[in-house]
């Protein structure tokens, strides 16, 4: 029976691997690896799942901060369905699955790739920046399965700028409690990657923002859009209900939807964010106002 090995960063979207009875599983930060693990605490080449005739075993492939299974030291130990792994101190979890399962997890992958195909052609339709870019937003909703986000534009001089938004109201927008979510995109920015939570609360430094935790956000993610190299935005979308995680499917096509986004701007005329007049939309000026208000106290 096959088995499933999931990768539960803090920071980051699920990550994880089918393996099948009679073959191994090499974890770590190499990208040979067959489930590779983005986390400096583990070392290149960390861990190995294999098959030992009878049943799963664990060993430690003398990592620098060590394996654990089910708290103890790994070294050639059972594995078993719901058993809790340590990679240097990156959770990981085992399942045991059924052939109908496993398949059914290829089949998600192909639906994601034809998701992400059906996204690019629903942007590609969009005639102006300020359409393509709300048309984006909604989809990034629908796919993170969030009901608040907006967008917001980096100028040449670093100055964000509004340009859409969704799910948020006029109050939502002036309380207090919103420099939660203005501060994960400025982490998004300072990282130059996705940010992405699935448990807002368990994060070193947003959960510990009472503004995050008083807002009740459950999950949220942030993922910069680009032109080329440069970072020329950032969508933000964000959940107040408890929900599966984003996973490594979902950030991908997020990721590729951010980047063909980045790509129709860097082609289009009117990409300047004053092309895009915030006052079109009220709640969109509001949020102007507010980002401008907020980023000189952070």
């Amino acid at each position: 029976m096959p088995v499933k090995l999931t990768l539960h960063p803090a920071q980051g979207p699920t990550r994880f691997a089918v393996v099948r009875e009679g073959d191994s599983l090499v974890i770590g930060r190499d990208p040979d690896c067959g489930l590779e693990a983005d986390d400096s605490r583990v070392s290149r080449r960390h861990a190995q799942l294999r098959w030992n005739g009878q049943h799963w075993v664990l060993d430690d492939l003398e990592s620098k901060n060590g394996t654990s299974h089910n708290g103890e030291p790994a070294c050639a130990r059972e594995v078993r369905d719901g058993d809790e792994i340590s990679l240097g101190g990156l959770r990981a979890t085992v399942a045991r699955i059924t052939e109908e399962q496993a398949a059914a997890l290829a089949d998600e992958s192909t639906a994601h790739a034809e998701s992400a195909e059906r996204m690019r052609s629903r942007l590609q339709d969009a005639v102006a920046p300020a359409d393509l870019l709300q048309c984006f937003l909604q989809a990034a909703m629908e796919l993170t399965r969030t009901q608040r986000g907006f967008v917001v534009t980096v100028g040449p001089d670093g100055k964000l700028s509004a340009e859409a938004a969704a799910g948020l109201s006029p109050e939502a927008v002036q309380d207090e409690r919103f420099q939660g979510s203005v501060g994960a995109v400025r982490q998004a920015l300072e990282k130059g990657g996705p940010v992405v939570l699935a448990d807002v609360c368990s994060d070193p430094r947003l959960g510990k923002r009472p503004s995050v935790v008083s807002l009740g956000i459950a999950s949220l993610a942030c993922v910069p859009i680009r032109r080329g190299a440069t970072v020329v935005g950032v969508i933000y979308v964000d959940s107040r209900k408890p929900g599966p995680a984003l996973s490594e499917l979902e950030l991908e096509t997020l990721e590729d939807m951010a980047h063909h986004v980045g790509a129709i701007l860097a082609l289009s005329p009117e990409a300047g964010p004053a092309a895009r007049p915030a006052s079109r939309n009220p709640l969109v000026a509001q949020l102007q106002q507010r980002i401008e208000e907020l980023l000189p106290a952070m």
